[in-house]
C-alpha cells in the first residue's frame, strides 16, 4: 500500500524531531518509509517543496487572533504563537525561514499580522513594515535560540545566560510601540 501525502508529511517531521534539518533528506525519509526515494517526487516535486509543506504544517496551528482583541494585542498573540511553535520543533525557526525564503509558502501567519496592523489603522506600508519586523524578531530570535541550545547539548558552547523570553518581549514591545508611534503620527 502506498504513502499518502500527509505519511510522508508526518515523516518527515518526525525525522526532523529525531535529528534535525541537517539529517533530513529524501533518501533517510524514502527508507523511514519503505521506498525508493524517486517515490516521494509522486507527492513533492522536490526537497524545497517538502520543507515548505513541513513548515506550513508548524505554523498552521497559529491563528489571526480574537477580531474582539486590540490590533497590538492581535498581533502580539500571533507573534507569541508563532514563536511557540517554532520553539515546539527541532529547528523549526530554520525550516520557516527556509520555507518562507523559497516563495511557496502557504501559511497565512504574515497575513494575520497585516491584517491586525491595518485594522488598527496602520497605512499598508507601515502593516506590511510591522509583519516584516514581527516575522524577522520571531524567526530570527528562534533560530538563533533553537542553535545555541544544539551547541551547548553537543559541548560546543558554554551554558549562556541569556534570556531569550525577555529579549523577545521586548523586542516584540519595541516594534508594537514603533508601530503605535506610527498610527499615532500618521506615518
Amino acid at each position: 500500500m502506498g504513502n499518502s501525502r500527509d505519511d510522508v508529511l508526518r515523516t518527515a517531521l518526525e525525522i526532523l524531531h529525531r535529528y534535525g534539518l541537517a539529517d533530513l533528506s529524501m533518501r533517510r525519509l524514502a527508507a523511514e518509509l519503505g521506498v525508493r526515494p524517486s517515490a516521494l517526487y509522486w507527492h513533492f516535486p522536490n526537497k524545497q517543496s517538502l520543507l515548505t509543506a513541513m513548515a506550513d504544517e508548524v505554523l498552521g496551528r497559529v491563528g489571526p487572533g480574537s477580531a474582539r482583541m486590540r490590533w497590538d494585542h492581535r498581533i502580539e498573540r500571533v507573534a507569541t504563537d508563532m514563536r511557540a511553535a517554532l520553539l515546539r520543533v527541532t529547528d523549526g525557526a530554520e525550516l520557516v525561514s527556509a520555507g518562507q525564503a523559497s516563495g511557496l509558502s502557504t501559511t497565512t501567519v504574515g497575513d494575520y499580522l497585516t491584517d491586525a496592523a491595518r485594522h488598527g489603522g496602520l497605512s499598508d506600508r507601515d502593516a506590511n513594515a510591522t509583519r516584516t519586523a514581527v516575522c524577522q524578531l520571531v524567526i530570527g530570535l528562534t533560530m538563533e535560540q533553537q542553535t545555541r541550545a544544539q551547541m551547548e547539548r553537543i559541548g560546543a558552547a558554554e551554558p549562556s545566560d541569556r534570556d531569550f523570553d525577555t529579549e523577545f518581549a521586548d523586542g516584540l514591545a519595541l516594534i508594537l510601540d514603533g508601530a503605535r508611534h506610527r498610527r499615532a503620527t500618521g506615518h
